[in-house]
């Protein structure tokens, strides 16, 4: 199973390809609320721009923290071996972080009225990561767990993801879930709800989400109980400490 297709003698990576079709149609999306909203169509991408980039840097930078111990420091100058780790996997909720921090960033360097343009940012922020995440289930990467229930996926082939065997469709299902964040989100933009709230209802959704899949995945990988506390309570203090940070530099913003 090809991790990508052929148009003519080119070859397109599915992550590549959804990574492109995810940044279009957030900027489609963004160009129609920009409109309705009477929004500078490139204050929007200049904000877009910087949490996007600084989400990419935080994710990557979190991924490499929590798989440092499985880091070969004598081979880090290897361009092969470097390549490998650099392309190999970012962790969102260090994404979330720092793209929050870009907030004040854009708003010091470029004299942005950063809340306004945050309504209209934030529904395109699940809206791109759907698609992501389909990449991620085109591509194989980021797999569930082993499970034969309905709507286990089987891989054939797969460079990444194991093959011949049913896995939980946790791509697939976090994909459909930020479709419908999204749309949450666009009819509370429509009701003119606070700026806080629309950041209030991305971050503690999504982060219930996640936790709601690490749960099956605890489950079906059979883990015992005593370890679902510590899952619980990390997460817990994880959305806790987003949340009050969220709402500090909103305070700063204001």
């Amino acid at each position: 199973m090809l991790s990508g297709f052929y148009i003519g003698n080119i070859f397109i990576p599915y992550y590549g390809f959804m990574l492109v079709l995810a940044i279009l149609m957030a900027g489609a999306l963004g160009f129609v609320l920009t409109k309705r909203y009477n929004i500078l169509f490139e204050d929007f991408i200049i904000l877009f721009a910087y949490v996007g980039g600084f989400a990419l840097l935080g994710a990557k930078v979190l991924y490499l923290i929590v798989i440092a111990d499985q880091i070969d420091c004598s081979r880090i100058m290897e361009p092969d071996y470097l390549n490998n780790l650099m392309s190999g996997g970012f962790v969102f909720f260090g994404g979330l972080i720092n793209g929050i921090v870009a907030l004040p960033v854009v708003r010091k360097v470029h004299k942005l009225d950063v809340l306004k343009i945050i309504r209209v940012v934030v529904p395109c922020i699940p809206l791109a990561h759907a698609f992501g995440r389909i990449g991620c289930h085109l591509t194989g990467c980021c797999y569930g767990v082993k499970y034969s229930g309905i709507f286990c996926i089987v891989y054939h082939n797969n460079l990444f993801a194991p093959n011949n065997i049913g896995l939980f469709p946790v791509q697939l299902t976090e994909a459909v879930f930020n479709f419908i964040l999204a749309a949450v989100l666009l009819i509370y933009l429509r009701k003119k709800g606070p700026v806080i709230g629309t950041i209030y209802i991305y971050i503690i959704s999504y982060s219930v989400a996640r936790f709601i899949l690490e749960l099956i995945a605890s489950i079906y990988c059979r883990k015992k109980k005593s370890r679902w506390h510590p899952i619980f309570y990390t997460t817990i203090s994880n959305n806790g400490l987003l949340v009050t940070r969220v709402f500090c530099i909103i305070c700063m913003l204001s």
